[in-house]
């Protein structure tokens, strides 16, 4: 009787080495990527690309803050001068900027900062050039009272108004009426008190208007 044929078969220890082999490759091999070409541990956007984002971000702000160019120095004296128009529609000058004798105490001079313009009570008065309004109110001394500023650092004054139509802050262009002609404040009779200030200086009218 023949004797059962054994296979060969291989020590523990070497069957241990090999399972400890193939759990090393197993752990070595790099996961799967979760997209094409990208790996779970790849960013988005890499710090290179985001720089000349940023760049161009801080670039259009600086735009945004860009100062008035006239504003520089050297370039304030070539801004151009706002297109001026007389602030009545008929036209009667009664009196001059300069010392004049005091029509109303009746005695005496002042230093008359403006030009009068006659007009009938209730006569529209408009803006002599385009601005904005930084005041419509009462003065003690110029009654209802309009001041707008324009550019180039002028502004003129309509006084002595029966009444006001327009409110500070509101933008208005050359010819918007502003209110009517009055004897309110410190007056003698029906006029316009015109008085142009470059800054804080009072300057004569007639040499700004068209």
């Amino acid at each position: 009787m023949r004797a059962a044929r054994r296979h060969p078969t291989r020590p523990r220890a070497l069957r241990s080495v090999g399972l400890a082999w193939i759990l090393l490759v197993a752990c070595d091999a790099p996961p799967e990527a979760e997209g094409p070409g990208q790996s779970p541990e790849t960013p988005t956007h890499s710090p290179a690309t985001a720089q000349p984002e940023a760049r161009d971000a801080e670039a259009r702000a600086v735009d945004d803050d860009a100062p008035d160019p006239w504003a520089r120095e050297g370039l304030e004296a070539l801004r151009p001068a706002p297109a001026i128009r007389w602030p009545l529609e008929a036209v009667h000058l009664t009196s001059y900027f300069g010392w004049r004798y005091d029509p109303v105490a009746g005695a005496g001079y002042r230093l008359h900062r403006g030009i009068d313009l006659r007009g009938a009570t209730g006569d529209i008065v408009i803006s002599v050039a385009a601005g904005r309004v930084r005041f419509a109110g009462h003065d003690p001394l110029l009654g209802n009272l309009v001041i707008v500023d324009h550019r180039g650092g002028l502004s003129s004054w309509y006084a002595h108004l029966s009444s006001i139509g327009v409110h500070a802050g509101l933008p208005v262009a050359r010819g918007t009426a502003l209110g009517a002609v009055g004897n309110t404040g410190r007056s003698a009779a029906p006029h316009l008190h015109l008085t142009f200030k470059l800054g804080q200086l009072a300057v004569d009218p007639l040499a700004w208007i068209d």
